[in-house]
């Protein structure tokens, strides 16, 4: 008894004709996707992390490079000393940070900028700055600071890279037209 397989080259090679181009296509497609989910993730996250307005929300940065067998996707969250709230940790003064009062026209300024600032102790020795204008405290100084982490995405970015699989599978099933 034998027993052949014979394969027609030919046939195959037309009836896959153009499959490289669908995958390079769905492949582009489910990039942009993912990115697009990374970007709604990141954004979703600093938005729930507290009072980060849209200025911090509009800086995230998410991006697809590259082509072919070597497309990347990367997150950028573009504000100086982002890490720390994606990290958490401590942050030292020099010799200590003025952080401004809640309330206060010094929120968002800081005390280089403000102008007309004078040093004193409170009377519970608390280091303070005050406005030489109303000789009202505006900033406290501290040694150090513990920001807690409260951003989240690397984990943002791989629960896109858990998901690609399916991002992909749509992308493929709408390249079949």
């Amino acid at each position: 008894m034998k027993l052949t397989i014979e394969l027609d080259v030919p046939r195959w090679r037309n009836a896959l004709a153009g499959i490289g181009d669908r995958f390079d296509e769905a492949v582009s497609a489910s990039m942009n996707m993912a990115a697009a989910l990374a970007r709604q993730l990141g954004q979703a996250d600093i938005a729930q992390a507290g009072s980060f307005g849209a200025r911090w929300i509009d800086a995230l940065q998410v991006a697809v490079t590259g082509s072919g067998n070597n497309m990347r996707l990367s997150m950028k969250l573009n504000v100086p000393g982002a890490d720390i709230f994606e990290t958490g940790g401590v942050i030292q003064g020099k010799p200590l940070l003025w952080l401004p009062l809640s309330g206060t026209d010094a929120v968002g300024v800081p005390p280089k900028d403000y102008g007309g600032l004078f040093s004193a102790k409170s009377s519970k020795g608390l280091p303070l700055l005050f406005s030489l204008a109303d000789k009202l405290p505006r900033y406290f100084g501290i040694p150090s600071v513990t920001i807690p982490q409260l951003f989240h995405l690397r984990d943002d970015l791989n629960d896109v890279k858990e998901v690609y699989r399916a991002v992909f599978d749509e992308a493929w099933a709408s390249t079949a037209s």
